[in-house]
């Protein structure tokens, strides 16, 4: 704890954290409180076509924004990055507000499904024999994509300003300038490293005595693309026994599913090295009866 003084100056409070008596004894006090005011916004639209004609389909788009004061770290992983669950400064709330870790401005889905219309009792095919009907007809191709766009960063440091800040954040040097895939390599031996996704050179720490000029979520991660394929194949046994066939292939284009970029103020500040998501396939034989 600390003493905002009204010429801006912070001395350390003669309680509980601040008081170096009870520093002497204890290694930290820390509280937290169950308050925080959070804002949602979004447009959310659905194109639908129901089977018929044997293909049906969806896409859906959201467009939206969730702001907060009260980021937290509580699920933070992967593509979101780490945040944090205390204020820089516990005096100056409105400091706070800002995307919520897991803002997206965009988001498109869509799936299909196309009943290829070859084999006994379909459009082309219906008078097919028995072996050339197991092998061409019934068959069915399914298709899922998601895209959408990075999560927000919170660039923190190491406390400049003497209070033992929970939430300390860099400085804010120049706006955040995005790279995107820009390859990174080791300068000592040339090996490729990662992607820099940010320029690190936007931020610096904090002034001593003072607190990061820094917002929450000043620049965002990447985002997300996948396609996932699935091909089906039937074989009718009797009026009411079947074989069902299939084959799944999760980010059928390999596609990396780049994961955050480092966001504390270091020298990987910024830099991706880490992606999950890597190409799945699966098979799998049902006996209906």
């Amino acid at each position: 704890m600390f003493q905002l003084h009204a010429d801006g100056t912070i001395t350390p409070s003669p309680f509980l954290s601040g008081n170096p008596t009870l520093r002497s004894e204890l290694a930290e006090i820390s509280g937290t409180a169950a308050i925080g005011n959070m804002r949602y916004d979004a447009l959310q639209a659905t194109l639908q076509k129901r089977f018929s004609h044997s293909f049906e389909g969806q896409v859906a788009y959201t467009y939206s924004k969730c702001m907060t004061d009260s980021i937290g770290y509580f699920g933070s992983a992967g593509q979101a990055a780490p945040a944090s669950a205390y204020w820089q400064n516990l005096y100056n709330r409105r400091a706070e507000w800002g995307p919520c870790y897991y803002d997206v401005t965009h988001v498109v889905s869509g799936y299909a499904v196309y009943e290829i219309p070859i084999g006994r009792n379909k459009r082309w095919g219906k008078n097919l024999n028995p072996p050339v009907n197991a092998v061409i007809g019934n068959w069915q191709v399914g298709s899922i994509v998601q895209l959408h766009g990075g999560f927000p960063l919170t660039i923190f440091a190491d406390d400049a300003s003497g209070t033992n800040s929970r939430g300390s954040r860099a400085n804010c040097l120049a706006p955040p300038h995005v790279f995107g895939r820009k390859p990174a390599f080791n300068p000592s031996n040339g090996q490729f490293i990662g992607f820099q996704w940010f320029d690190p050179g936007s931020y610096g720490p904090a002034v001593p005595g003072t607190f990061g000029t820094c917002g929450v979520g000043t620049v965002r991660g990447p985002g997300l693309r996948t396609w996932d394929l699935s091909v089906q194949k039937g074989f009718p046994l009797s009026e009411s026994k079947r074989l069902e066939f299939r084959a799944e292939f999760f980010n059928v284009t390999n596609t990396p599913i780049l994961n955050s970029p480092y966001t504390s103020l270091n020298f990987n500040l910024g830099l991706v090295n880490t992606s999950q998501g890597e190409r799945n396939i699966q098979f799998a034989l049902k006996f209906y009866y």
